[in-house]
């Protein structure tokens, strides 16, 4: 440990009233941000883009805070393998059939007004903004409050999965509607693991955009076709097992990454 007047922020705020106050001040601020932008524009699809932008900024700013002059903990030996990230964009893939499969099996079933109203609000703006918020704005958002901010503060006290659990649970909570969160639990997962291997939130980031990107260009006709139980249980198993192979095993916990 080090000496009071040397250790870092995060050293010092590493107590539940500290994690709990820093996790719900990164969630409050995304969501106040994202309503009032959305109220003043008209539009929420446009409230999500500045939500995301100023989210990001913010926990940036958090993040070098917390680190002081100190840099973040190096990769994984794993991260610097190439099968490694291959497995990450198998586990990916999974993730999105899995996913997607679940979530139109659970809207034609149960249907969900909070999705259509989400659904409305994105075919209400012009297609460049839509591909800038789901490829860009929403990944650096989402990913620098739940896998930038959430899940290191959890790391303090918990395990990578505990942590990568609770942080993904409220990621998913986070879409208000089962559909969307079919498609983003197993999703929050997978990259909280893999920021456990990396500590930086740009390749995250980057996964969670790609994402983002095949949700949008693959057509719904063909995710229709195979959302029937026996697909997205096999594919989700799959998933599993895949994200499985991602965790980092026994690792310490962070004071800040």
């Amino acid at each position: 440990m080090a000496a009071l007047g040397t250790a870092t922020p995060a050293e010092r705020s590493s107590s539940w009233w500290a994690i709990t106050a820093q996790c719900a001040g990164g969630l409050a601020l995304y969501a106040a941000v994202s309503l009032s932008a959305a109220l003043l524009s008209g539009s929420a699809v446009l409230g999500a883009v500045v939500s995301g932008l100023v989210t990001l900024a913010v926990v940036a700013a958090w993040r070098r805070w917390q680190r002081g002059t100190r840099t973040p903990p190096p990769p994984s030996a794993r991260a610097h393998d190439p099968g490694f990230w291959g497995l990450v964009l198998f586990g990916l893939v999974l993730c999105f059939v899995g996913g997607q499969t679940l979530a139109v099996w659970i809207h034609a079933r149960y249907g969900s007004s909070a999705f259509d109203s989400v659904q409305g609000a994105q075919n209400a703006v012009p297609v460049l903004l839509l591909l800038f918020a789901l490829v860009v704005a929403a990944p650096a958002g989402e990913e620098a409050l739940m896998r930038g901010l959430v899940y290191p503060l959890l790391r303090r006290r918990w395990t990578v999965l505990a942590s990568a659990l609770a942080s993904s649970a409220t990621f998913a909570v986070l879409h208000g509607n089962p559909v969307q969160i079919a498609v983003a639990l197993p999703l929050g997962v997978l990259l909280a693991f893999v920021y456990e291997h990396v500590h930086r939130i740009w390749p995250v980031i980057l996964l969670h955009a790609l994402f983002n990107l095949a949700s949008a260009l693959v057509p719904v006709s063909l995710v229709t076709v195979l959302a029937t139980p026996a697909v997205f249980c096999v594919v989700l198993a799959g998933a599993a097992a895949a994200i499985a192979a991602v965790h980092p095993g026994r690792q310490p916990r962070a004071a800040a990454s």
